[in-house]
């Protein structure tokens, strides 16, 4: 079973992290180095959107039950970098906006995004989707060759939640992204800021392990061994 959700994980972390540090920065009126972004969102929606779009179109992906993974890590890791990657086209093509009085460039950027928040509100959507889909059906248990979550792999329903809690938490940030701009209530992107720091740390911490967990795992399944932890 080949898989890239480690390095999808913690890229997905890494970008959610960046968006809500652009947007606090954006709010607060501080200045943006637009060059030092464009080329942080770049290289992590390039890197998303080619790893999600090869698990897309990769059926079965995973095979072994892990089919599911073309739906929901695929699909929105392609979307997702294909948003980071509009970001960094603008942010490149408007670095002398940047340059400019911020108070001009958050009223600037603002409006450039409405259009993509539409996209993004869908993208929240289906997120939510996801994240039910995650609770009924227990889906990511991990088998009992792998350290760590292996441990609990007899109680499918404790990663589900934790899986569909963290999609929940991205769902309800981008839907809140996408509303706050298409009713003109940026007040409320201060909440978007706090739902992507909160599910891009817990993706990054995610993403991490698993490089330790998978390893083992696949040390366990090749060598008979039983590392549990």
């Amino acid at each position: 079973m080949v898989v890239y959700n480690e390095i999808v994980a913690v890229t997905s972390g890494a970008g959610l992290l960046g968006v809500a540090m652009f947007l606090h920065h954006l709010l607060r009126g501080k200045r943006v180095d637009s060059e030092g972004w464009a080329a942080f969102f770049g290289l992590t929606g390039l890197l998303l959107f080619v790893l999600g779009v090869h698990t897309t179109v990769t059926w079965p992906f995973g095979g072994e039950g892990f089919e599911y993974a073309n739906i929901a890590f695929g699909q929105p890791a392609a979307a997702f970098g294909a948003l980071l990657l509009f970001a960094a086209i603008y942010l490149w093509r408007n670095r002398e906006l940047f340059a400019g009085e911020q108070e001009l460039v958050r009223a600037a950027v603002l409006s450039a995004v409405k259009p993509a928040s539409i996209f993004v509100g869908a993208l929240g959507l289906g997120m939510a989707v996801l994240a039910i889909a995650f609770v009924r059906f227990q889906l990511g248990a991990a088998p009992p060759e792998e350290p760590i979550s292996g441990r609990f792999g007899h109680l499918p329903i404790l990663e589900a939640l934790f899986l569909g809690g963290l999609w929940g938490i991205v769902a309800v940030g981008a839907l809140l992204f996408a509303f706050a701009l298409l009713t003109d209530r940026p007040q409320l992107l201060r909440w978007v800021v706090w739902a992507f720091v909160i599910g891009g740390v817990v993706f990054l911490l995610f993403g991490a392990m698993n490089f330790y967990t998978h390893i083992g795992m696949y040390h366990n399944i090749e060598y008979g061994t039983n590392y549990n932890w």
